[in-house]
């Protein structure tokens, strides 16, 4: 049966066993880009319908409360996982301004 997606046997571009990052990028953490909506804690999952039906209960109260979606780096490490929360350009060109002077 062919395959839907093709793609060079030879690639190793779509080869998911192959890690995107070396060891060294984890001691230090990878960021990656994603908008914070929100958060809750979900004491010992035994399912993963649970943390889906946290997910939504989530997103629910997201949209009712009409809240804008707030743009966040996540730094993920061997210590840890991280949320920077992003500042606006114009702020951040002033800030660096003010520490210059």
């Amino acid at each position: 049966m062919p395959s839907k997606t093709k793609y060079n046997l030879v690639d190793d571009g779509h080869d998911l066993r192959i890690p995107l990052h070396n060891e060294d990028a984890f001691q230090h953490g990878i960021c990656f880009e994603a908008k914070y909506v929100g958060s809750l804690d979900v004491p010992r999952p035994n399912s993963r319908v649970e943390i889906v039906a946290a997910m939504r209960r989530i997103r629910y109260e997201f949209k009712a409360k009409n809240i804008k979606k707030k743009k966040v780096s996540i730094m993920v490490s061997v210590d840890g996982v991280k949320v920077i929360l992003k500042k606006k350009k114009k702020l951040l060109l002033l800030q660096k301004k003010e520490w210059t002077w």
